[in-house]
């Protein structure tokens, strides 16, 4: 018997979070190793290059008249941007502007899912979304607390 398409996804996006928490878990166990802030902004780059693919497509296919080309171009800009800054920003930077892309990254949702048949998504996303920002809020303390050790 397949499952329900909302209970898969719903599983599926907090299966997500498994290495959001584990790594920055594993931050503060490793005595604040560097290496795995990295590996975790790496994973965040990766989700949200994921988020914005699946964007892309919903603005494709959608009859969204208002802001298309803007909305478009932002969802091919945010992950784009994210993989230079990992290129050229310190760990402090990087989690600051990767909290205003996951945000940035949920409103063009709501602008784009916007159907009455797409609030358990909405939904799902507000909560995936508040939980990775605070795994990013928690490491930037981490990160900066450490500094001061």
């Amino acid at each position: 018997m397949p499952i329900e398409k909302k209970k898969l996804a719903t599983i599926l996006g907090h299966l997500g979070l498994i290495p959001f928490f584990a790594l920055t878990i594993i931050f503060f166990i490793s005595n604040f190793n560097n290496y795995v802030v990295d590996v975790y902004l790496f994973y965040a780059n990766i989700i949200l290059s994921f988020l914005c693919g699946s964007q892309w497509s919903k603005i494709l296919n959608s009859n969204i008249s208002s802001n298309k080309n803007l909305l478009l171009t932002l969802s091919v800009l945010v992950p784009v941007f994210s993989f230079i800054l990992d290129f050229f920003a310190n760990q402090d930077i990087k989690i600051a502007i990767y909290m205003v892309l996951f945000f940035a990254t949920n409103f063009i949702d709501g602008k784009i899912f916007s159907e009455s048949n797409n609030v358990w998504y909405l939904n799902l996303r507000k909560r995936l979304t508040f939980l990775v920002i605070l795994t990013l809020v928690i490491n930037l303390f981490a990160v900066n607390a450490y500094r001061f050790l």
